[in-house]
């Protein structure tokens, strides 16, 4: 098992509507996973994956675990998100994207936190540690997103509240680790 070994570093981020950013409500971009000795993003440059999604998704597991039985979301690095949906009987957004992605679970364990990749390699990591480059991702994406000025918001119901409610969300497990 290796130890205090995990990095998530944004190479490039960028909205996929370059015409209309406003209307685009989902950061994209390329990233670089190192869980111990194990390159799990970044290998290719030209992947692209929605960036938002993987920051709330990350939040989620400060809190809790991600495993293949217990998921935060189906992919902690997702292709896609093609839609927010939020209902009243649920306290998180639900990100519908496809079936591509990047994963591996993680795992609270006395104070720690265990990095479990697909090939079965395990990463040990102080919980401090952890939540610092957590949040460094999450901050990077939140301020892309302020970079880029306001979002149209969606005038369908439906897409209003998930993406008004995904927000709410961000907002609230984020400032929990001020």
């Amino acid at each position: 098992m290796n130890a205090n070994k995990f990095s998530i570093e944004i190479n490039e981020m960028h909205w996929l509507f370059k015409e209309d950013i406003s209307a685009d409500l989902c950061a994209h971009g390329n990233v670089k996973v190192i869980i111990g000795d194990e390159l799990i993003a970044g290998i290719k440059e030209d992947e692209d994956w929605t960036l938002s999604a993987t920051a709330l998704f990350l939040l989620r597991t400060l809190e809790r675990n991600h495993t293949k039985e217990n998921q935060v979301g189906e992919h902690l690095i997702p292709c896609c998100g093609h839609f927010l949906v939020f209902t009243e009987d649920t306290e998180e957004v639900y990100v519908g994207g496809c079936p591509n992605g990047i994963d591996w679970e993680v795992i609270h364990e006395n104070g720690c936190i265990k990095l479990k990749t697909e090939s079965g390699k395990e990463t040990l990591l102080g919980f401090d540690f952890y939540k610092s480059e957590v949040l460094k991702f999450v901050d990077k994406v939140e301020e892309f997103y302020v970079e880029s000025g306001e979002k149209t918001i969606p005038e369908d119901e439906f897409e209003r509240n998930g993406y008004l409610e995904f927000w709410k969300e961000w907002k609230i497990r984020r400032s929990k680790w001020k």
